[in-house]
């Protein structure tokens, strides 16, 4: 298949039980009928996890996808999203992700990763250049996701690395663990740390060179510069840049959407004290 604007064209496969590594590629209608990160993560788990496979079941899949516009120069383009059956529910969960890795897994050469199976030992996978090979995790067992995300690049001898990963939670099984990338951001739905853990894969590496294909690149650098016009002059692109997301914090409440209790309230007498202003 050619290179279709948005997409690198290229889906890799791991067996863990098998420790094969196989690369696969999506049909043109494929791609365009099931947009984005989550819209294929929703197809694969369809086809391929039957209604009676456990979360912790080695025919489970969980999978890392990324979507049309990861690693372009559009906002927020370095945003991962993670597909598997969760423990928490044992149903279908997308869980997202934002960082870098969404970004590096695309400059690495590819669109998304299946993982399937169960490992016999511990492993990570490292992604690099259209490269991608299981190596042994036995010394990061224990480690937390800071420890592995400093430690992996440093490895690799890639400082710009990305690593998506679990700590002692997923690996113990721990039925909310997260999975985390670039020093604090996690997928944190569901438990899709545990379903890693089930697996024995302690992280994923990624980085390359590749550059994600652009269908017409004067357009789209027309629209990135209206689309950050735009968001600058709204009050989130106004607030979150200075103040972080937790800048939204009072505006939020004004407008009865602050998430208190779980969503079962908006009106909450301290908010102004954890504002982001309040907390710089």
């Amino acid at each position: 298949m050619a290179k279709l604007g948005g997409y690198m064209g290229k889906i890799l496969r791991v067996d863990l039980t098998e420790e094969r590594i196989t690369e696969e590629k999506l049909p043109e209608a494929t791609l365009r009928k099931y947009l984005g990160g989550t819209g294929l993560g929703v197809k694969i788990m369809y086809d391929e996890v039957p209604a009676g496979v456990e979360w912790s079941d080695p025919a489970n899949r969980i999978v890392w996808l990324t979507g049309p516009l990861s690693g372009t120069r559009a906002p927020g383009s370095g945003q991962y999203a993670v597909t598997t059956k969760g423990p928490l529910t044992n149903l279908f969960v997308a869980s997202h992700c934002n960082g870098f890795f969404g970004a590096r897994l695309r400059f690495a050469g590819y669109d998304a990763i299946i993982v399937q199976g169960a490992a016999k030992r511990w492993v990570y996978l490292y992604l690099h250049d259209g490269i991608a090979e299981l190596r042994d995790a036995a010394h990061l067992l224990g480690k937390d996701t800071w420890e592995t995300q400093e430690l992996l690049p440093k490895e690799v001898g890639d400082d710009k690395a990305s690593v998506s990963c679990i700590g002692p939670a997923g690996e113990n099984l721990v039925k909310y663990a997260c999975i985390a990338s670039d020093q604090g951001h996690v997928a944190s739905t569901n438990g899709c740390g545990a379903v890693m853990g089930s697996k024995k894969l302690k992280a994923i590496v990624a980085h390359g060179k590749a550059a994600v294909p652009i269908h017409d690149k004067g357009k789209f650098d027309a629209l990135l510069k209206q689309w950050w016009k735009e968001d600058d002059d709204t009050i989130w692109g106004m607030l979150i840049p200075a103040m972080g997301t937790s800048g939204q914090l009072t505006a939020s409440a004004s407008m009865g959407m602050a998430p208190v209790r779980n969503l079962t309230a908006y009106e909450w007498p301290e908010q102004d004290q954890f504002n982001g202003d309040a907390l710089r």
